[in-house]
């Protein structure tokens, strides 16, 4: 299908030393007051379309907009009288469920900031230290959990004596908790829209939680204009030909791209989003994969990992084929890190099973940025493009050393951190533009209207002991590519060595059809055969790749996949680093030392 865009145009500023601003002749629309007041008009508008599903039972559960509506007003209720506001908010510990949709939406309405927490701090900690962090820092009135019991344990290290604790089921015995069902049969007996039409566009909409390579997780305000106005962006550039809005999506909603652009965007056009309860590790994405048997999704959304695996079964499941491209307009994704065997394998299929064309949509941004900054809306010839600066933003591009750095200013823009004025200093350049970290570079100087090259990490790169500079981003992507389809994504490892070393997360379901074998993870990555392909593969990269900034000496395979809890994962969708390396310091250990039994010596 040909999607109709805005017209393909870029207003730039060129300084004198080579610094250049690039905005949106595009004029930004008005967005909403506040999210209730989006809500109300998408409720009033599509009463009977269903809003979110969840799987229960191998069946689904739906919500209308109409009952959404109602259910929202009773929880609200019950936010007001037990006293929450804007200092007293909402901690959720749970990941995404019907339930918490329905609490998010309601503190959004009336006016509580909510604080959605990575599941791995509740349930994957052996300290609780980033939870029992992140607890102070929003000093909550109420804490979500969808099982009691299950988070009895992460509640035990938190002082909650004078705080609400509603759960969903299976209630603890050790403390009180609120049944969820007790908060959607509140009955409503104040007049609610007094609350919601007094939340102003500056309040605090949410605290999410994003960190660095190290310390502890930074809480960034994300008010009721920053969301509004993210959306009124999204929409302007968003195509007009998508008609019903219908997903699969299961990026978790602490993470800005899932929690606020997907999230935020299915009641903004009146949609429906089927919470996938599977996600991108091997362990998993059998679910992901029968879910899209039976729902067409209008788009779909993933991280790179995801988008990989899924191509792989695409090409072995005619079911799956014709159940996803059915309805299929495009598939987005963020960060510009999807390897091209990736992305011109899903538009080729596409092609293949409808006989139309499938375009791929890349968006770009960060949690401080609600998440959209930038946006592919025009037509795309190859990966790598992450747009143009959509309505209301400006990108600034500066010349670090052999990069140019990009930094962002729009009013979708977080004012700071939660209790961090040191913090939020340092974010911001004397002209008020976010210090993103990212860089790109103009895909043609002589033409900036062509869009932005995505051209990783301002920090990534680093040094061989020889003096050589290794440039992480464009490396990662040569490896890959070099050795698709049986790399997903990748490490770049080298700071200090005298050589560079590879940790490579493996296309498990490529690699398994490979050596023609359903066996488990741990043999499968010793596998002579798939051993013996991957040097092949890699001796044909280095003689593509002959210098010493690209040449990699040895690889290794990682059985456990990149993480969103573990920050390994960045905001934007792809691989961060340095945290990734930091957390698998002993594999990167392994690579240099002289014990080479899981090495692959190229």
């Amino acid at each position: 299908m040909k999607l109709t865009y805005p017209p393909q145009k870029i207003d730039v500023e060129k300084r004198n030393d080579g610094t250049l601003i690039l905005s949106s002749p595009i004029k930004l629309g008005q967005p909403e007051i506040n999210i209730h007041s989006k809500f109300k008009k998408t409720c009033d508008e599509f009463p009977n379309n269903v809003w979110l599903a969840e799987k229960v039972d191998n069946s689904w559960r739906e919500i209308n907009y109409k009952t959404a509506y109602e259910y929202i007003n009773s929880i609200s209720q019950y936010l007001v009288n037990i006293k929450l506001n804007q200092n007293k908010g909402i901690m959720i510990l749970s990941g995404n469920s019907l339930d918490h949709g329905l609490l998010n939406v309601a503190g959004l309405c009336c006016g509580v900031p909510v604080s959605p927490i990575s599941v791995a701090y509740s349930l994957m900690s052996s300290d609780y230290a980033k939870l029992k962090h992140c607890f102070e820092l929003v000093s909550p009135g109420l804490i979500y959990v969808e099982d009691g019991l299950m988070f009895e344990k992460a509640l035990e290290n938190l002082p909650i004596d004078n705080i609400t604790v509603v759960c969903s089921r299976n209630p603890s015995t050790k403390y009180k908790m609120i049944l969820f069902k007790d908060l959607l049969s509140t009955s409503v007996e104040i007049n609610l829209n007094e609350i919601y039409s007094a939340v102003k566009p500056d309040y605090v909409a949410k605290y999410l939680f994003t960190s660095g390579s190290t310390g502890m997780p930074k809480g960034v305000i994300n008010t009721q204009k920053m969301l509004c106005v993210n959306m009124q962006q999204a929409q302007q550039v968003r195509p007009q030909e998508l008609g019903e809005t219908i997903i699969m999506d299961w990026l978790p909603w602490n993470h800005t791209m899932g929690g606020n652009h997907s999230f935020n965007g299915i009641f903004w056009n009146g949609g429906t989003m089927y919470i996938d309860e599977g996600k991108p590790v091997p362990s998993l994405f059998k679910k992901t994969v029968e879910n899209l048997k039976n729902i067409s999704p209008t788009y779909y959304t993933s991280v790179p990992a995801g988008l990989a695996m899924l191509l792989e079964h695409l090409k072995v499941d005619e079911l799956l084929r014709k159940s996803f491209f059915k309805n299929l307009v495009y598939v987005a994704y963020g960060g510009a890190s999807l390897p091209p065997e990736v992305w011109y394998g899903i538009r080729d299929l596409a092609k293949k099973t409808t006989g139309k064309d499938l375009e791929l949509i890349c968006g770009w941004g960060a949690t401080e940025t609600a998440p959209l900054a930038t946006s592919t809306y025009f037509k795309l010839e190859k990966p790598g493009n992450i747009g143009l600066p959509i309505p209301g933003m400006k990108i600034k591009m500066v010349p670090v050393g052999n990069k140019m750095e990009l930094r962002v200013k729009g009013p979708n823009v977080t004012p700071g951190y939660l209790k961090r004025d040191d913090l939020t200093k340092k974010a911001f350049d004397e002209e008020g533009f976010y210090l993103i970290g990212d860089a790109g570079r103009l895909v043609d100087k002589n033409d900036p209207s062509r869009g932005i090259d995505f051209d990783g990490r301002v920090v990534e790169n680093f040094k061989l002991l020889t003096g050589t500079w290794v440039d992480v981003g464009s490396l990662r992507l040569a490896i890959v590519n070099s050795c698709a389809p049986y790399f997903q994504d990748g490490l770049v490892a080298g700071h200090d060595q005298n050589y560079i070393g590879f940790l490579a997360w493996p296309n498990v379901d490529a690699c398994k059809k490979f050596v023609g074998d359903d066996i488990e993870l741990e043999k499968l990555l010793k596998h002579p055969r798939l051993l013996k392909e991957i040097r092949r593969k890699m001796n044909e990269h280095n003689k593509s790749y002959p210098g010493s900034s690209t040449k990699v000496r040895k690889v290794l395979l990682m059985d456990k996949p990149p993480s969103f809890d573990d920050n390994e994962i960045t905001d934007k969708g792809y691989v961060n680093q340095s945290s990734a390396l930091s957390a698998r310091s002993a594999l990167v250990e392994k690579i240099y030392s002289e014990d080479e039994e899981e090495v692959i010596i190229i």
